[in-house]
């Protein structure tokens, strides 16, 4: 199999998950999709030096791969079928149940914990839902650090929980800052401390900010509507500031940027809002 991406239009590669990031001109873009499909074709050939890594590591099943692809192209218009995966509980970790491992910044090498090899559901994770998730970050690994790191993922699961609260865990200090907090009241509460509230303005100050950043992206994702977009595909494809402009700006500004960025022509014509959308 032959990965040559840069064959494909501009409108195959974003169906296949291939799109710039924000930051890269179209020169940058073309050269990362020409190291990808080189590192691809070394680690199908056995030429890699990355084998070491997936040693004894199963390749993931047809079957949750094409379950994974149907949850991917529903909520953001795109098939990832060229990034590699294995099952790996060595990779994953006892408690993890997939990780997205990028080689160079190029390429994501996949992994789900083993025990999904033999069922479909683990502590509470569904496998399918599982690789979606990790798909999702896989194709956004060109994309610098964002605020938005677990929501898009997280937008896959059939939990609810999941979807409003999972990217409050995108860092370990979050909900250490709220739960810690939260715990160290009734302690210092029982120890007669006059600071016993203290630890309460950290965990406000979290619930703040996750609610303001949810705020902003259900704000941006109206305007989309608006403007006759499908607001999730769109919003994957956007940095951070770009979904902050999208949530503030008034809609003429908005709609004379779609009129004159050859970008969101693209998306225009990409993504159109669906009927019950």
């Amino acid at each position: 199999m032959r990965f040559e991406f840069w064959q494909k239009s501009t409108s195959e590669l974003d169906a296949a998950g291939l799109f710039p990031s924000p930051a890269e001109t179209d020169e940058q873009f073309a050269d990362r999709l020409r190291q990808l499909g080189g590192e691809l074709e070394r680690l199908q050939e056995g030429g890699s030096d990355l084998l070491t890594i997936i040693q004894q590591s199963p390749p993931l099943s047809r079957e949750v791969r094409e379950a994974a692809a149907r949850l991917t192209w529903e909520k953001y218009r795109f098939r990832a079928d060229w990034v590699p995966g294995w099952y790996s509980s060595r990779r994953t970790g006892r408690f993890s149940a997939g990780i997205v491992l990028v080689v160079d910044g190029v390429l994501p090498l996949l992994f789900l914990h083993g025990n999904f090899a033999g069922k479909e559901r683990r502590m509470g994770y569904d496998a399918p839902e599982t690789l979606a998730h990790e798909l999702v970050h896989a194709v956004r690994s060109a994309f610098p650090v964002s605020l938005y790191e677990e929501y898009f993922p997280c937008q896959v699961h059939a939990s609810a929980f999941r979807r409003v609260c999972g990217n409050f865990f995108r860092r370990w200090y979050l909900p250490l800052l709220l739960f810690g907090g939260v715990a160290m009241v009734p302690i210092l509460a029982a120890a007669e401390s006059l600071c016993w509230w203290l630890p309460l303005i950290g965990a406000l100050l979290v619930i703040g900010r996750e609610m303001q950043i949810l705020y902003r992206i259900r704000r941006a994702s109206k305007k989309l509507q608006l403007m006759g977009m499908e607001p999730l595909p769109v919003l994957l494809r956007l940095s951070d500031q770009e979904i902050y402009e999208t949530a503030v700006l008034p809609p003429d500004v908005l709609a004379a940027k779609r009129t004159a960025s050859l970008r969101w022509k693209r998306f225009q014509e990409n993504f159109p809002l669906r009927d019950g959308v």
